[in-house]
């Protein structure tokens, strides 16, 4: 026998982060993507909100109402707390010291000269806040610190844990192997450790006066315009205008001075990015098919008769439009549309042809069309079901004897035989002959 080494070289796909969050928003209905972004809020403080009201018009402003809102929440909170001697004035104090994620940045020994008060008074009163100030981790002096405090109050705080904070780089890069290595764990509780860490907010002041979540309604908008054309837009309640805070990132770039730290915030930062793009893609590609649903269904929107619906199939929209079919029912899958006869879901835009020789017609059209053909006839001289299927050829829809039958069944209509009527004379109702 002789061993044989070989080598062979492999290409696979592999779906990036954004990639699989892009998939994932495509096929969300606007609530799900309201509670996928409320999640990612939570935990991501570079993700915001974009303000629409009137109070808020810009996002500086925004930044600066939601610090006082935030200042006044800590404040009502602090009036609550019953402290020795000079305590609740430190802690006021303490309030204005803090930065936008609600951290103390400065040393103990800044802090205590600015102050005017001695080390154990200023410790006890932030151990106090931290006990007592919600969101917890306000006051932390580190990441690792909010993060510490975070757990506790989730009874998820271990030594084995603890260890894994004090390196929340690995946590950024998901290293499982260096992770397991550090805290002598096995890769379940690896993973376990890092979702814990990521479903933690680490500036926990940045959620305190944020916009409020957006409106759950239907993702797109049809109707007619002032010169009658039909216009298609995103429901602007339904795309929630979000941004990733640049400023924010700039800011604690200056500040944060731990590696760990930094390189965890600036995984946030890049997810929050990556979260915008994905949103933007969405409604991109939504409405670029909600413009060719809206051409193609031009008369069913002008008339809103199901019978005027044109066949269209997802593999065709996928064709015209350059996307894959999977592309197109993502985003058509839960997606509503608001028409001038009421919000449909988005699979009435999409029906199939009658069959392949009259692949141009649709069920509802072809039932139409039988229908109307078995009301006009002479009720004396019905017609049968091969002279339905003659007429209905000449009409253009293409179709065997059976197939009339068939659907003649279904529209309720008996055979030729049993819808024969006779005259007995004038002024006299006709009857079945039976």
């Amino acid at each position: 026998m002789r061993q044989v080494h070989q080598q062979i070289a492999q290409q696979k796909l592999a779906l990036s982060q954004g990639m699989r969050t892009s998939l994932s928003l495509l096929h969300m209905t606007p609530g799900d993507v309201a509670e996928q972004l409320a999640a990612e809020r939570r935990r991501n403080p570079f993700l915001r909100v974009r303000a629409s009201s009137p109070l808020r018009p810009s996002l500086p402003d925004a930044e600066l109402v939601q610090l006082e809102d935030a200042a006044q929440s800590l404040l009502q909170q602090i009036g609550l707390i019953r402290f020795d001697g000079g305590e609740a004035h430190l802690a006021r104090d303490l309030v204005h010291c803090l930065d936008e994620r609600g951290f103390l940045v400065e040393t103990e020994a800044v802090l205590c000269g600015e102050l005017g008060v001695d080390t154990a008074t200023l410790r006890s009163t932030i151990a106090r806040l931290h006990a007592s100030v919600e969101p917890i981790g306000t006051f932390a002096r580190s990441l690792t610190e909010c993060f510490r405090l975070q757990l506790l109050e989730k009874n998820r705080f271990d030594p084995v844990i603890a260890v894994l904070l004090e390196r929340l780089d690995l946590v950024a890069q998901r290293d499982f192997d260096a992770i397991c290595a550090l805290c002598g764990v096995d890769r379940e509780d690896a993973e376990e450790m890092v979702e814990d860490i990521r479903e933690l907010n680490p500036a926990p002041l940045a959620m305190i006066g944020a916009p409020a979540d957006p409106v759950i309604c239907p993702d797109l908008e049809m109707d007619h315009d002032a010169q009658g054309r039909l216009a298609v837009r995103l429901c602007p309640d339904a795309i929630p205008d979000v941004l990733a805070d640049d400023a924010m990132f700039s800011r604690l770039q200056r500040v944060e001075t731990e590696g760990a730290a930094w390189a965890y915030y600036k995984d946030c930062y890049g997810a929050a990015a990556g979260f915008v793009i994905a949103l933007q893609k969405r409604a991109n590609t939504m409405l670029r098919i909600g413009q060719h649903l809206a051409r193609v269904q031009v008369r069913f929107l002008t008339t809103g008769r199901l019978a005027d619906l044109v066949p269209l199939t997802m593999e065709g929209a996928a064709k015209v439009l350059g996307l894959h079919k999977s592309t197109i029912s993502r985003a058509m899958a839960g997606c509503t549309v608001q028409t001038p006869h009421g919000v449909l879901p988005a699979d009435t835009f999409f029906v199939r042809g009658f069959s392949q020789h009259a692949a141009h017609r649709t069920r509802a059209q072809v039932l139409r069309r039988l229908g109307l053909l078995i009301q006009t006839e002479d009720k004396a001289r019905p017609l049968s079901d091969q002279a339905l299927c003659m007429l209905m050829c000449r009409a253009n829809f293409a179709m065997s004897r059976r197939t009339v039958a068939k659907h003649r069944a279904l529209l309720g209509q008996p055979v030729a035989a049993k819808r024969r009527v006779r005259a007995i004379g004038p002024g006299v109702i006709p009857t079945l002959v039976r």
